[in-house]
């Protein structure tokens, strides 16, 4: 029953942290300059709005193999986000505070991602 509780509470949290991830993203792109042409800040609210909605999914699925493909989706839209938020940063479009508020955000999510993993009995390849 406690490794029940524990999975449940795992997915509750992972979900809490990718829509604290969108509230980051959302208030530091607020402040990107009008002029980015690149479209950088539309680019990285899409990638957390579908990085909570891979997840939501994901933590609702009894298929080990659909919940896998969520699950490494989500990794790899991670990686965008460090990616667009580190060149937002070098085009001056966020401070410092802003990147790394960015950068916390995607770091809480990777942590409880990992933890459910782990409590799910983790995605071992098939030999």
């Amino acid at each position: 029953m406690e490794s029940q509780k524990e999975l449940t509470q795992a997915k509750i949290d992972v979900r809490y942290h990718s829509r604290e991830l969108i509230k980051v993203v959302f208030i530091v792109t607020e402040d990107f300059p009008a002029r980015d042409v690149d479209g950088i800040g539309p680019i990285l609210r899409k990638k957390v709005l579908g990085i909570s909605s891979f997840l939501s999914h994901g933590t609702v699925k009894s298929d080990r193999e659909a919940q896998k493909e969520d699950f490494l989706t989500v990794m790899a839209e991670l990686r965008e986000v460090l990616k667009f938020i580190t060149i937002a940063h070098h085009l001056n479009y966020c401070s410092d505070r802003q990147k790394l508020m960015v950068r916390a955000g995607i770091t809480y999510v990777i942590d409880a991602l990992d933890k459910l993993v782990l409590l799910l009995g983790g995605f071992e390849e098939k030999k």
